[in-house]
């Protein structure tokens, strides 16, 4: 019975430290890139940020999410690359400053 137990409390234990690492999340923001979003001072105006962050992207910085300051790492690149400068929202599971797109929509203005 005793390891029946402590098996369950490891598995549990597992599972919870698991669960602390990775959520699914519904964040709202934009999608910029590494060099760009990472600036102490803006490098474009929201206005040029659509052409500023493809020209960049397609340079060879990678894609990011910027929501409320912080920024994301995007692990899944293809995508996002076509939501350049826009603004989105987004649905994933974020793991410390990394997230995992599963879904990604344009917000109109």
């Amino acid at each position: 019975m005793k390891k029946y137990l402590l098996l369950f409390a490891l598995v549990f234990s597992l599972g919870a430290s698991f669960a602390a690492t990775r959520s699914d999340e519904h964040l709202k923001g934009y999608i910029d890139d590494s060099m760009c979003a990472g600036s102490a001072t803006p490098m474009c105006t929201e206005a040029t940020r659509a052409t500023c962050a493809a020209k960049c992207i397609k340079g060879g910085a990678k894609a990011v999410l910027v929501v409320d300051g912080k920024v994301y790492k995007i692990a899944n690149q293809k995508s996002v690359s076509k939501f350049a400068g826009k603004n989105v929202t987004v649905d994933g599971k974020v793991t410390d400053d990394t997230i995992e797109i599963t879904k990604v929509t344009e917000v109109k203005s």
